[in-house]
């Protein structure tokens, strides 16, 4: 019997040698991107008072993409690039193309990237680290105006009530400190919440329960005393103590258990968790996050989906 995570690293391997092969010239990438919107085929002039001057998209032979875009009437240009995620980028939109949708898939690292593409690692760590961004601000816009824990209604017209379990993790160490992430795991939709936090106290997770958990749903959760006060804002609170396991039938937090597993093998597989100094629990976040969209889309064509994610914010 094949194994989930086999399943999950065949899907990607189906798809990351489609795009070898797509990308594999220049006319055939920018049919590609063309037909999947990743280019966009006019734009408007900045140089026209009333803004509706469209510049149109000609042959350039003398620009790396072959194309460009010229306004009629004033002749001012803009590269092909423009409004799209390969903009500000030197990368050939080949290499550009293989590094966002299969190198970036199969979260392969940086080094062995800059080897096979004779490319900078500089330029290729841009890019994966402008798609961790675009993946990650995906998973947290998913969240908003939804709750996990929903009840829903039987065919007899009978309410169940909605189960999440919640658990914190130890994912990293950044300058000697611990870092911690917070999850949410609702039973019924599968899905997965986190939250990089910069402690455990009730200050800081009781506010993140109380906005994305249903009132009245069930939690199961560990004996942490952070979580001690959840009967007071209106959840049914059962707790499993780990001295006994995880807990067996309902009475367990195996979901979020399991859930952690998974998603420290995605975050860590060949690069491992890299935290920016500057903003480490935002780059934290970007990791986690984009673990979580790893998990989601083992069930579907993983380039399909970062296409759609691309042009929710490039369109």
């Amino acid at each position: 019997m094949v194994s989930r995570t086999q399943r999950i690293e065949n899907m990607f391997i189906e798809d990351g040698f489609n795009i070898l092969y797509i990308s594999r010239t220049h006319e055939s990438t920018l049919e590609w991107l063309a037909t999947h919107r990743l280019l966009i085929p006019s734009t408007f002039c900045s140089n026209h008072e009333d803004g509706n001057q469209i510049m149109s998209k000609i042959q350039d032979p003398t620009k790396a993409d072959s194309f460009k875009f010229r306004c009629p009437v004033c002749r001012s240009t803009k590269t092909l690039r423009w409004n799209s995620v390969f903009f500000g980028h030197k990368l050939t939109l080949m290499e550009a193309v293989q590094i966002i949708f299969y190198y970036f898939i199969f979260q392969i690292p940086i080094n062995q990237v800059s080897r096979q593409l004779k490319a900078t690692e500089k330029a290729i760590g841009k890019l994966y680290s402008k798609m961790r961004g675009i993946v990650s601000l995906y998973i947290e816009d998913l969240k908003i105006g939804r709750s996990l824990g929903v009840s829903t209604m039987d065919d007899n017209g009978n309410q169940t009530i909605g189960i999440v379990e919640i658990d914190e993790t130890l994912v990293t160490h950044h300058n000697g400190d611990q870092m911690w992430v917070f999850g949410i795991f609702d039973r019924r939709t599968k899905e997965l919440w986190c939250w990089p936090v910069e402690d455990r106290t009730a200050e800081t997770l009781i506010p993140l329960i109380v906005s994305s958990v249903e009132p009245g749903a069930r939690i199961y959760s560990d004996g942490w005393a952070s979580y001690s006060s959840l009967a007071q804002y209106g959840f049914e609170h059962q707790v499993v103590l780990h001295v006994n396991g995880f807990g067996s039938g309902e009475n367990t937090t195996n979901g979020i258990e399991s859930c952690w597993s998974e998603l420290k093998r995605l975050m860590k597989h060949s690069q491992g968790i890299q935290v920016n100094s500057n903003d480490p629990i935002g780059s934290l976040r970007e990791h986690v996050n984009l673990g979580i969209w790893r998990r989601s889309v083992q069930h579907e064509d993983a380039v399909e989906s970062l296409v759609s994610i691309i042009n929710t914010y490039y369109a």
